[in-house]
């Protein structure tokens, strides 16, 4: 039996994320990051990762382009953006939902975790699942099996807890 200490949960609602102390926080540890490693952090990407961070529910990367759109006086081809998507996944600082193809925030972006998903089908908030327990049983299944993992994401839908009260 699992219990609360075995895991962690992090919405992708959740207010304090989106407080500009908190962006500039994780803009700073991304560029961080980036510099330890080598890799630029761009202006488009830093801009792409910001929208990211000030979205409340997952987005798409079209919502993005109309989003750049409109603080941008140049013209946003798609493949810009899904450059900029792409390094973000790369790097671990965003997360992208296999079922919808839309975009969120990585609240754990310090190392690679299991990525599950559980995601409301009322409000369409994303919940960020971490539990050891499962990425170790993921792991052992795998290695027992011979399996190279190239990506893990598991994604829940259901109805939150926020609904359900409604």
């Amino acid at each position: 039996m699992m219990k609360h200490s075995d895991f962690s949960v992090h919405s992708a609602s959740c207010q304090h994320c989106h407080e500009p102390s908190s962006i500039e926080r994780l803009v700073q540890s991304a560029k961080d990051s980036c510099t330890a490693q080598g890799v630029r952090f761009t202006p488009l990407r830093e801009q792409v990762y910001r929208l990211i961070l000030q979205a409340v529910v997952p987005i798409g990367a079209y919502d993005l382009m109309a989003k750049l759109q409109q603080i941008s006086d140049k013209n946003i081809a798609p493949p810009t953006v899904y450059r900029s998507l792409d390094f973000l996944l790369e790097q671990g600082f965003i997360h992208q939902l296999n079922s919808t193809k839309a975009f969120f925030a990585c609240y754990q972006p310090d190392g690679k975790h299991t990525a599950t998903f559980l995601m409301c089908q009322q409000c369409g908030d994303v919940q960020e699942f971490n539990s050891q327990i499962l990425a170790e049983t993921l792991a052992d299944v795998a290695t027992q099996s011979q399996f190279l993992v190239k990506s893990s994401v598991i994604e829940l839908a259901g109805i939150c807890q926020k609904c359900q009260n409604l």
